[in-house]
């Protein structure tokens, strides 16, 4: 990863092609467009339950400071779509939900920064989903995922990047940033692929 602009903005390149797919991902893009049925967001929500509960059952392995210094807790998201699942009717069936074998385990504090870009950068478009969602009658008890953080999200999302940048002049930290937020995407890209029938398996 070549030095010079900030870490933000090189993760911003290196990831644009995954990120670019992942908006034409049909059930994101039937979300953000308010055109999904009740069964495809059940299935939609089934299938992140399954990558975020898997990638939040590291989060206590995280370097304890790192995990204090951005609140690393407070950003599970899996409580939050179990909670959507359980408003949507698919409360019986979550213990039973299969979950990502490949979801990112990172072991150093820039392998959680890279993982996280790609967690924490899709609560910003969430905001623009949640509001679909709300056109099409789903309540906030139906959303809680979509509106992660709540009027916290651009403050944890600063404090995320603060911390960050603190990398963003150390080549070999800013290389394990890059191909941890690569792997995080290209894990979650290949699992959201079977979304289709999820929340009814």
């Amino acid at each position: 990863m070549r030095l010079g602009t900030d870490l933000r903005s090189r993760l911003r390149v290196a990831t644009q092609d995954a990120h670019g797919r992942m908006h034409l991902h049909p059930g994101f893009r039937a979300a953000a467009a308010g055109s999904l049925t009740l069964a495809e967001y059940r299935d939609l929500l089934a299938r992140l339950f399954g990558f975020h509960e898997a990638f939040d059952a590291a989060f206590p392995s995280a370097p304890a400071a790192f995990a204090r210094a951005i609140d690393l807790h407070a950003r599970s998201r899996s409580e939050a779509l179990a909670q959507d699942l359980a408003a949507l009717g698919v409360a019986p069936r979550i213990p039973a939900l299969p979950l990502c074998a490949t979801a990112p385990r990172p072991k150093s504090e820039p392998q959680w920064l890279g993982a996280l870009y790609v967690t924490e950068g899709s609560t910003l478009g969430g905001a623009q989903i949640a509001r679909a969602l709300e056109a099409l009658g789903i309540g906030e008890d139906g959303r809680r995922f979509f509106t992660a953080y709540g009027d916290l999200r651009s403050a944890m999302w600063r404090l995320f990047l603060a911390r960050l940048e603190t990398w963003a002049e150390d080549p070999e930290a800013s290389a394990e940033v890059e191909a941890s937020a690569l792997a995080a995407f290209e894990s979650f890209e290949v699992w959201m692929r079977d979304w289709a029938g999820a929340a009814e398996r």
